[in-house]
């Protein structure tokens, strides 16, 4: 069992004079090389930024955030996925007390949120909750909504919030009785042996055609 934690950072610009629009996706890579993530886009707050779409916002508005994890790790393992909130950082818990956050998984009934609850909380997430089981290649998506009130207040103008949310992979291996378990061994020895059966059938009819030949030959010669 290893883990590792990440900080989030949710940057909220409000009542600003401009407002950014973004449209890129959040990403939470496992690697495999030693229980370690890769965390994109990241921004110049924190190097593990995953919400590029929660900047700029203004009272009322209702903002989305599509993050992806997904397991890149060898394909001799299998791995589940597990993530829990750690609540606000404590300078941050008044202002993002005033927001409201939701997190389901893309493929699930789009009333089955695994946290709904002001940002500050811990809510459904105070415990660990598992993602799923994922293969080499795998992934799960969530997709995040941040709600923010018409009627907040000037005095979070241009206000910067902190949340902590960790990560942790559990490394499990291949069995037999997975569903469609990914092929684990080498292929380069059975493409060797391949490569060699059908240079020696080759060989065979190569010698066939040219036992042939010669009794041919001998049958030519024979007649004369």
């Amino acid at each position: 069992m290893k883990k590792i934690i990440t900080l989030l950072i949710m940057l909220v610009l409000l009542l600003s004079s401009t407002v950014t629009v973004f449209a890129a996706d959040g990403k939470v890579t496992y690697s495999g090389n030693a229980g370690n993530f890769v965390f994109e886009p990241g921004s110049e707050h924190s190097l593990t930024d995953l919400f590029p779409n929660f900047k700029g916002v203004m009272p009322g508005d209702t903002l989305t955030q599509k993050i992806t994890v997904k397991n890149n790790a060898d394909n001799k393992v299998k791995v589940k996925i597990y993530i829990r909130s750690l609540g606000a950082h404590e300078d941050s818990v008044e202002f993002l007390s005033q927001l409201g956050l939701k997190v389901q998984k893309s493929e699930e009934n789009e009333m089955a949120y695994m946290f709904d609850a002001a940002v500050n909380e811990t809510a459904q997430l105070t415990d660990w909750v598992c993602l799923g089981t994922l293969y080499s290649g795998g992934e799960v998506n969530l997709d995040v909504t941040l709600s923010v009130p018409v009627e907040l207040d000037n005095e979070y103008q241009n206000k910067i919030g902190l949340l902590d949310w960790e990560f942790m992979v559990e490394e499990l291996p291949i069995e037999e009785s997975d569903p469609n378990p990914p092929q684990t061994g080498d292929n380069s020895n059975i493409t060797l042996c391949l490569t060699l059966m059908l240079c020696c059938v080759a060989t065979i009819i190569i010698i066939l055609l040219w036992r042939r030949n010669d009794k041919e030959q001998e049958k030519i010669n024979a007649k004369h």
